[in-house]
C-alpha cells in the first residue's frame, strides 16, 4: 500500500509539474510574442515658417500601439517634396515619444527645411494658386538594439492663405524693415466648434 501511495504521489507530482511547465511556455510565449508595428494616420501638415531661409512646417500624425505593452518611437525621418517637383531634402528629427498600450497618440512633428535655392522660395511665394506637398517617411520604434521602421506618406495642400500669412509673418521680423512697409499679418478666425 505504501509504494502504491507513493506512485500516486510521484504522478500528481509529475501531472503537476508537467502543467506548470506548459502553463508557463505559452505565458512566456505570449509575452515573448513579436510586437505588432504601431498603425500611422498622417493627419496634417502646417506651415508655421515661410522665408529666404526655408520653410518649418508641423506635421501631425496618429499613432495607434495595438500592443499590451507600451512602445516608444524614438526618431522621426522625412522627406519634404513640394509642388511634385521641388525636393526639399530629408529631416531627421530625434525626440523620444512614448506610444501607451492599445491606445492613440497624436505625435506633432516640427519640420524646419532649408530650400536648395531661392528659385524654391520664389516660386512658392509669388504663386497665386495652392501647392501641393509629400511628406514620405519612417518613424523608428523600438529601443537602442531592437527596433523597426514603420513607414507613413501624408499628401496635402499648402493653400495660399497659409503661404500668404507664413511669408508675411517672417517678414514682420526682418529687423531694419520700415513701419509700415507691408501690411499687418492677416488675423485669423477662431475655428468653429
Amino acid at each position: 500500500m505504501n509504494a502504491y501511495l507513493h506512485e500516486t504521489t510521484m504522478n500528481r507530482r509529475r501531472a503537476l509539474f508537467a502543467f506548470a511547465a506548459a502553463l508557463c511556455t505559452s505565458v512566456a510565449a505570449a509575452s515573448c510574442s513579436k510586437p505588432e508595428p504601431p498603425v500611422l494616420t498622417p493627419k496634417e501638415a502646417t506651415v508655421t515658417r515661410l522665408d529666404l531661409a526655408g520653410a518649418d512646417l508641423r506635421v501631425t500624425m496618429e499613432a495607434f500601439n495595438p500592443n499590451r505593452v507600451a512602445l516608444s518611437a524614438q526618431r522621426v525621418v522625412g522627406r519634404v517634396v513640394l509642388d511634385g517637383k521641388h525636393d526639399l531634402g530629408t529631416v531627421t528629427i530625434d525626440r523620444p515619444t512614448t506610444l501607451p498600450a492599445g491606445a492613440r497618440t497624436l505625435i506633432d512633428v516640427p519640420l524646419a527645411v532649408k530650400w536648395s535655392n531661392a528659385a524654391t522660395f520664389a516660386s512658392l511665394a509669388s504663386a497665386r494658386r495652392a501647392m501641393p506637398y509629400t511628406i514620405d517617411g519612417t518613424v523608428t520604434v523600438g529601443g537602442e538594439r531592437l527596433n523597426i521602421d514603420v513607414p507613413f506618406s501624408l499628401r496635402g495642400v499648402i493653400t495660399q492663405e497659409q503661404i500668404v500669412q507664413a511669408t508675411m509673418s517672417s517678414l514682420q521680423n526682418i529687423p531694419g524693415l520700415p513701419p509700415g512697409l507691408l501690411p499687418p499679418p492677416a488675423a485669423t478666425a477662431p475655428a468653429a466648434k
